[in-house]
């Protein structure tokens, strides 16, 4: 059985010698790294990085490739090789990442691979979605189920109203079947949200909406087709910066309330 996880990066790094792991850089390309793979090649959608993020090496890997198994994870972020818990590791983390052994253990008694989730603040991942982002995003989506994919619609109620966890940051790992499954519903979604979602005033940080809509809707995804998934817990190669985050977060905040009553959707139907 070929497997294949895909290390999406922007960066030139240090990465893991092991043939279960591809680099696939995304993002402008100013200098082509060495030994990764490129999401601007065959059928691709690289244009769209700025506003996918890492959605445009998942693309990229649906379309081009078609090992047994495929998998998305990023430079610095990884499925450990255990059940334990998400842990920091800054020196020699790629000693603790998931190895082709446990992968197919993994696999043999579940359909897909998926972080652990977070639990939020917030009474549903609605509400989170939108104090975290524009909400005109997650009110378009909606609005593309429920016009162009109706029966995802009590699902995605279901998830986004009356859930508070979800499994996030686009990472994934399954069988060819089911990663190309997600992959067409997920794109497909995506293109037609595209046509009704005026970005033009959102801050460049904000026009990454195609990426932050994708975490949730995987979700969705999940619950509609009741995947059996299993949990493995990520290591992280670099530590979080809660204080910049921090700020980060504020001065978005503060550009989202400006920009509000510029905001559109194409039709006025919101949920």
């Amino acid at each position: 059985m070929k497997s294949e996880i895909y290390i999406i990066s922007h960066k030139n790094l240090k990465l893991p010698h092991n043939e279960l792991y591809y680099p696939l850089q995304v993002g402008k390309k100013f200098f082509r790294y060495s030994g990764y793979l490129q999401d601007d090649t065959g059928n691709n959608i690289a244009a769209k990085n700025p506003h996918y993020c890492e959605l445009t090496g998942q693309y990229w890997a649906w379309k081009n490739r078609s090992a047994d198994v495929q998998g998305i994870v990023h430079y610095r972020r990884f499925f450990a090789n255990n059940l334990g818990r998400n842990q920091v590791v800054v020196q020699q983390p790629f000693k603790f990442i998931l190895e082709t052994s446990f992968l197919q253990q993994l696999l043999d008694e579940h359909q897909m691979i998926l972080p652990p989730k977070q639990t939020f603040l917030e009474p549903n991942l609605w509400l989170h979605y939108c104090f975290q982002h524009q909400a005109a995003g997650m009110k378009a989506v909606r609005l593309v189920i429920k016009n162009s994919f109706p029966t995802y619609l009590a699902a995605f109620d279901q998830v986004m109203f009356h859930q508070r966890s979800a499994h996030m940051y686009n990472m994934l790992i399954t069988r060819r079947n089911l990663f190309a499954a997600y992959s067409s519903w997920l794109f497909a979604v995506l293109a037609e949200t595209e046509k009704i979602l005026d970005i033009r005033s959102f801050s460049a940080y904000e026009q990454r909406v195609f990426g932050f809509l994708s975490e949730f809707l995987l979700n969705v995804w999940v619950e509609k087709n009741k995947i059996d998934i299993v949990e493995i817990p990520l290591v992280f190669t670099e530590h979080r910066n809660y204080f910049n985050e921090a700020v980060q977060f504020v001065q978005r905040r503060l550009h989202q309330n400006k920009a509000e009553t510029n905001l559109s959707i194409k039709s006025s139907k919101f949920y």
